[in-house]
């Protein structure tokens, strides 16, 4: 199976592309810098300033938490594979057209870029078509800028995990493959919850490309039939929601809560698709 893999050039995509490396035939790697395509107005501009400002003092144990996990990544996985590479502003600059167009991959994988527009959504249709891997559980947790850290602000540990997707024009919106509570015990640093999400949520993708690899055929279940969710929105995540989330980690996120009570009923007022319960062809 050829593919087309939609990213950026951070450390742990490029683990991703490694991993997916192994179970498709990747064509070529798209490195976005995720330059939004408009620029925000003018009145917006001040209040985003402040809030990078505030989120680089409230926010730094979850920056360290972050820096750390691309540390570890670059250490442990190294750089992209040597296939060919080419590098946008935005993932709907019409290089990632061309791409998509000169290399005709059966599969388009996305992981972390900005939202993918239309144009490129329904090139990728003409064949298998685009899948987007999701670190949080859809379509309880969406947006960003990252739904494990809103699953902190909230106190949905219960939430925190993974989703792939197919892709549509939505936010975190699309038909659901698969989605999997990840496995915690609660004595988790914070740098170490990361790390377990996002390797968690790597091995969920790499199951699902591998069996689209293979042939196998996949769930496309609607998210409105399992429930409306909430979507988060980079701009709410301020001083305010930083400093709940790292009061919550430090004063509830335990030991012993994954095997709690409270965790066994929270499960039951949530539906999970684990990948392991697929349809075969």
């Amino acid at each position: 199976m050829k593919a087309v893999i939609l990213t950026n050039d951070a450390p742990n995509q490029a683990a991703l592309c490694r991993k997916l490396a192994e179970h498709c035939r990747l064509n070529a790697v798209v490195l976005s810098r995720n330059v939004p395509m408009k620029s925000p107005p003018p009145g917006k501009r001040l209040s985003i300033l402040l809030n990078r400002i505030e989120g680089r003092i409230v926010g730094r144990p979850f920056i360290r938490a972050w820096l750390d996990l691309q540390d570890r990544y670059a250490r442990e996985y190294g750089g992209f594979p040597q296939v060919p590479t080419v590098r946008v502003r935005n993932i709907n600059d019409p290089e990632t057209l061309a791409a998509l167009t000169g290399h005709e991959p059966d599969l388009v994988i996305v992981s972390g870029t900005n939202l993918v527009g239309k144009r490129i959504i329904e090139s990728a249709a003409q064949r298998l078509g685009i899948i987007n891997m999701h670190t949080g559980i859809s379509p309880y947790v969406k947006g960003g800028p990252n739904c494990t850290n809103w699953c902190l602000a909230r106190r949905w540990f219960y939430l925190i995990g993974s989703t792939v997707m197919w892709l549509d024009s939505g936010i975190d919106s699309g038909a659901i493959v698969a989605t999997e509570q990840t496995p915690l015990d609660g004595s988790e640093s914070l740098a170490e919850l990361h790390w377990k999400v996002m390797e968690h949520a790597q091995d969920l993708y790499v199951r699902v490309v591998q069996a689209l690899a293979a042939g196998e055929s996949v769930p496309r279940i609607a998210q409105p039939s399992v429930c409306e969710g909430h979507t988060f929105y980079t701009q709410e995540w301020t001083g305010t929601a930083m400093r709940t989330a790292w009061k919550n980690f430090r004063s509830f996120y335990r030991p012993g809560y994954f095997q709690s009570r409270e965790f066994a009923e929270a499960n039951e007022r949530i539906k999970l698709f684990p990948f392991a319960a697929h349809a075969r062809r």
